[in-house]
């Protein structure tokens, strides 16, 4: 755990030296009506933890019904995927994909030394928790950008820094809105966590370990006002060293 958090610590540093090495200056977010589209956002997170919820521990048992069956495959795309965001802020509210920090590949770079100082440290100390090999050998290839991008970094960093930005604005303080919003993220891997074992309680325990990391990648996107970093480090993040919590 030490160590875990000690990784954390290197990795803010990292991207405060690379900030101000270069003099970087970054304008703040344009947010058109901030409580507005925070309800918006939280309405989304309350569906997609209900489908999340019965998708696992519900729809476990055989499902019959067709109907059924496309609700929640449609449930999924529109709202645990980032797909119902990206219609209603760019095409309701008129967004461009950069103003939402999606589409801003400014100092990308800075996700390089990250993720060799966590895949280092892990590669070192704990060996036994990598989990690239496993994915590897069970899915092939194809897996590691699927599992790491597609299903996970892009659709979280687009959710965390819309809900980030947004929570910021309304309580007129940006720790508050990044702690929270990484809070409310890690909590949402509770169902996921729990599929298996239908243990919530280890599972809760197991949401809180990830979120040191979860604070990383919301700081990096805050820091940036670009996703682009977080989501290189998110995607590629499968040492598995927050699973030594």
């Amino acid at each position: 755990m030490i160590i875990y958090l000690i990784v954390m610590l290197g990795a803010f540093l990292i991207s405060e030296f690379v900030v101000f090495s270069g003099r970087f200056k970054f304008k703040d977010w344009n947010i058109k009506e901030p409580k507005k589209e925070l309800y918006v956002i939280f309405l989304t997170q309350i569906i997609t933890c209900f489908l999340l919820v019965y998708w696992f521990a519900i729809a476990k048992q055989k499902v019959e019904s067709s109907l059924v069956k496309i609700v929640l495959f449609s449930g999924r795309i529109l709202f645990v995927f980032p797909v119902f965001f990206i219609i209603y802020f760019v095409g309701i509210k008129k967004y461009s994909l950069r103003q939402l920090g999606v589409l801003s590949f400014y100092n990308w770079y800075v996700s390089l030394p990250i993720i060799i100082l966590i895949g280092g440290v892990t590669y070192l100390t704990f060996p036994e928790s990598l989990q690239f090999n496993s994915i590897l050998k069970q899915n092939g290839g194809s897996a590691f950008l699927v599992l790491g991008f597609l299903t996970a970094a892009i659709p979280e960093e687009i959710t965390r820094v819309l809900i980030q930005s947004r929570l910021s604005r309304v309580l007129k303080d940006k720790s508050w809105g990044w702690f929270l919003a990484s809070f409310l993220w890690a909590l949402l891997h509770i169902p996921t966590f729990a599929k298996s074992s239908g243990d919530y309680i280890g599972a809760t325990f197991s949401a809180l370990g990830i979120l040191p990391i979860g604070l990383l990648w919301g700081y990096l996107n805050e820091r940036y006002k670009s996703i682009i970093p977080s989501v290189l480090i998110h995607g590629t993040n499968l040492w598995g060293l927050q699973n030594i919590f």
